[in-house]
């Protein structure tokens, strides 16, 4: 359940309701938080993944932390397309290792909605120069808990180099293979645009 503790962090901040995640792949964790999600791809693996509603409806409603009917929604498409959902429609936008969802995707996001990403691809440096999105806190997860750091308004973040980061995000266990969490998350507001 890769990065459970980050979202319950979000959601417990910030009470996002409606959810886009392009990029998604077969990551469906947010959904267990969020009541309203809308995963996009075009990978044909994520699609085949998302083609069983029933069975994926069942698992999100035993794992899922609010009492709503879990809203789950897949479009099988490029994010970087106009996508099929209202511009200025969603509380939150996840761009987590897909790289340009920064850039292509602000739009879908309400006024004082929140963009959630890393640096993966320079998602992070595309939302900082963005006049319409402002920092509001960096998470970090530190001894096993995700910890949330605000931003004072306008305060630019700091972005670990490239150089510096570490490459592997799995390593082998007795287990088999296991996630690396050593990502720094950035939560970005839409606002108006800066002058």
């Amino acid at each position: 359940m890769e990065r459970r503790g980050l979202f319950e962090l979000i959601r417990e901040k910030y009470l996002p309701r409606e959810v886009l995640y392009p990029g998604c792949s077969i990551h469906i964790t947010p959904a267990f938080f969020f009541p309203y999600v809308v995963f996009v791809d075009q990978n044909p693996t994520a699609a085949a993944f998302f083609s069983n509603r029933d069975s994926i409806r069942e698992f999100v409603g035993r794992n899922r932390k609010y009492r709503r009917t879990p809203h789950i929604q897949f479009i099988a498409q490029d994010f970087t397309q106009p996508l099929p959902v209202l511009e200025n429609q969603f509380d939150l936008v996840l761009a987590l290792f897909a790289g340009g969802i920064a850039k292509a995707c602000r739009s879908y996001l309400r006024m004082g909605g929140l963009l959630l990403t890393n640096n993966h691809q320079n998602d992070a440096v595309d939302a900082s120069e963005d006049n319409q999105l402002v920092l509001l806190a960096i998470v970090q997860k530190h001894q096993g808990k995700y910890r949330l750091e605000e931003k004072k308004p306008g305060e630019s973040p700091k972005f670990k180099s490239q150089a510096s980061r570490p490459k592997r995000y799995l390593r082998q266990t007795s287990g088999g293979l296991e996630y690396i969490e050593n990502e720094s998350y950035y939560i970005f507001k839409r606002s108006r645009p800066r002058q």
